[in-house]
């Protein structure tokens, strides 16, 4: 067999049925056996970016399924390799096992700066659990089998094979010598008890007894072990608060009684008073990301800290804990929510205070959705996503880019659905979401997916347009215009005074790039077709996209200033200055003069 072959059949045998990529030279011997054999369906990205974020969305929509996966991707040497870093990065960051296969340049020709020679290996170690390269045919299939278990294994996380072309066309005995059982990658830390020890258990017990104002914190963790039935049982049955991180969300209902919805720097006002308030800090499957913490100076000083999670580097990091645990989140909440000494109480008091922080706002943010609009009439994104919560019972798939629209739908999407909820949180890497709803529809085709972008991060993967088109992928696709980079605006207006500093944009007709694409779209500038527009998508069969006009000048509250602590939330500003040019077409600015 050739190592062409071997590779293909070490993908076959631990169940991968998609593979991305974009193919040349280097990578061309496994394009080509993969097309003798048609066993994978291959489906070809616009961008080797693209390809590593449709395999992200096969890793995270599938692990709530029965049969989780590691998303596969592949791209040819130099340019190809490079450019699949962000999206690689994006799921270090995020814990998202990715397997990305590179081809090199063969190597009698490594190091003299061949053509399309990149140090792949070099660039990627930083960034993944494990980055190969191969030097015989001898150890592709191995490497093949122990990349996927360490991808998958523990906290997941991307890992990278890169192989010279030489060694993908060797020629090896298929009869001779590779036993899959015998394949147990040999690196330290790799094996521990996902099983929590009785004493800690028995500590951290007595300390939730003990707490008068406790707080759990639902992190990625709890998603990833599929626990949040686990978490319901010991929050119910101990009468704990609930907040999540942005990963967190859709780990269980979010309108849950317990639930105070998400934490941190976008975060609810009571989960964020919460916080800041609590004597105890129940850490599950999170890593105290700064956007949660805010000042780590100020993080936690008055509270205990239970801090449960299955990467050990990650304790005592950033937040120094009371107490540890090195185990499984699933594992540690079915027997917290089983031990018999947990003793429920009432906490009125801390109950009465979640309330009170609770309506701090809720009047205002309710006044500002049943509005629909801004000043000028523009729709307000936390209307269209309230009304899409509205419509989808909150039962629906939603992939968001990142910026300000993907803290709306933090906040306001109804989430019902376990693990129904994708983005890019570590690395906040914009254009994330048409790509990565593409591998969410494909490995759970029987739910409605929606990918939810601003104007700028849908421009940075749209290419992925011909994607959807090729293999008639049905995503809707909701794109929110409001001509600038909003997120970036929102910092602008409130703390670099007004200067509206490379962020507006001047966007093309939207209608006439979906037009080429044959994808069906819609325009909508008015309240009242808010609402008939996100039927017609949900109800239609296949990709449709609806731009939505809207306001530049829509601010998400609350917020913790960069640097700043929990308690230094901002819950209201003054109203600001409209921008200075008008729109035309719904696409604005028009013209600007640097």
């Amino acid at each position: 067999m050739k190592g062409t072959e071997l590779v293909l059949k070490a993908l076959k045998d631990n169940g991968v049925r998609y593979i991305f990529g974009y193919t040349g030279g280097a990578i061309m011997p496994i394009f080509d056996e993969m097309e003798k054999q048609n066993i994978f369906s291959f489906i070809m990205s616009r961008h080797e970016q693209g390809a590593v974020f449709m395999a992200q969305g096969i890793s995270r929509a599938s692990i709530s399924t029965d049969t989780p996966q590691v998303g596969v991707c592949m791209a040819t040497s130099g340019p190809g390799a490079m450019n699949m870093v962000t999206a690689i990065a994006d799921a270090g960051m995020d814990s998202i096992p990715v397997l990305a296969i590179t081809g090199q340049v063969p190597t009698g020709v490594i190091a003299t700066d061949a053509f399309q020679e990149s140090d792949v290996v070099g660039v990627m170690m930083p960034l993944t659990k494990q980055a190969y390269m191969p030097l015989s045919v001898n150890e592709i299939e191995r490497t093949i089998y122990e990349a996927m278990r360490l991808a998958s294994n523990g906290r997941g996380g991307p890992v990278i094979v890169d192989i010279p072309k030489d060694v993908q066309i060797q020629e090896v005995d298929a009869v001779c010598g590779f036993d899959p059982q015998d394949c147990e990658p040999d690196l330290p830390g790799l094996f521990f008890s996902w099983a929590p020890e009785r004493d800690r258990i028995r500590q951290a017990v007595g300390m939730i007894n003990r707490s008068e104002r406790p707080i759990i914190l639902c992190g990625h963790g709890v998603v990833t072990s599929n626990a949040g039935d686990h978490l319901i049982q010991f929050a119910e049955k101990a009468n704990l608060p609930i907040a999540f991180t942005l990963h967190g969300l859709s780990a269980i209902p979010v309108d849950h009684p317990l639930s105070l919805g998400m934490v941190g720097m976008h975060g609810t006002v009571e989960a964020n008073r919460a916080l800041a308030d609590t004597d105890l800090i129940m850490a599950f499957g999170m890593r105290f990301d700064d956007r949660v913490t805010g000042k780590l100076d100020e993080f936690g000083v008055n509270a205990e800290v239970i801090h449960v999670e299955i990467d050990p580097s990650e304790i005592d990091k950033n937040v120094k804990t009371t107490l540890a645990m090195n185990a499984d989140i699933g594992e540690v909440l079915k027997v917290l929510a089983g031990n018999p000494e947990l003793i429920p109480r009432p906490k009125r008091m801390w109950f009465e205070q979640i309330e009170k922080a609770r309506g701090e706002i809720a009047e205002e943010m309710r006044t500002e959705i049943e509005s629909g609009v801004g000043k000028e009439g523009q729709l307000l994104m936390k209307s269209i996503v309230k009304k899409l919560s509205d419509l989808t019972r909150g039962q629906d798939i939603v992939v968001s880019d990142v910026g300000q629209h993907q803290m709306i739908c933090a906040r306001f999407y109804n989430f019902q659905t376990p693990n129904s909820w994708f983005t890019s949180g570590g690395a906040g890497t914009m254009g994330c979401s048409l790509p990565m709803a593409i591998g969410v529809k494909l490995v759970r085709p029987g739910e409605r997916v929606w990918s939810v972008s601003g104007d700028g991060g849908f421009q940075m993967n749209i290419q992925e347009l011909g994607t959807i088109m090729e293999h008639d992928i049905d995503i809707k696709i909701l794109l929110m215009n409001n001509g600038y980079l909003g997120m970036v605006r929102q910092w602008q207006a409130l703390f670099y005074d007004g200067r509206y500093a490379g962020t507006p944009m001047r966007n093309p007709k939207f209608e006439s790039i979906a037009s080429a694409y044959g994808i069906p779209y819609r325009r909508v500038a008015e309240p009242e077709e808010v609402e008939q527009a996100l039927q017609t998508a949900a109800e239609h069969k296949g990709p449709y996209m609806v731009e939505f006009i809207c306001d530049p000048t829509e601010i998400v509250l609350p917020m913790v200033p960069s640097g700043g602590s929990i308690a230094d939330m901002i819950v209201s500003v003054e109203p600001q200055e409209e921008p200075q040019d008008e729109p035309q077409d719904g696409n604005r600015p028009v013209e600007r003069t640097l």
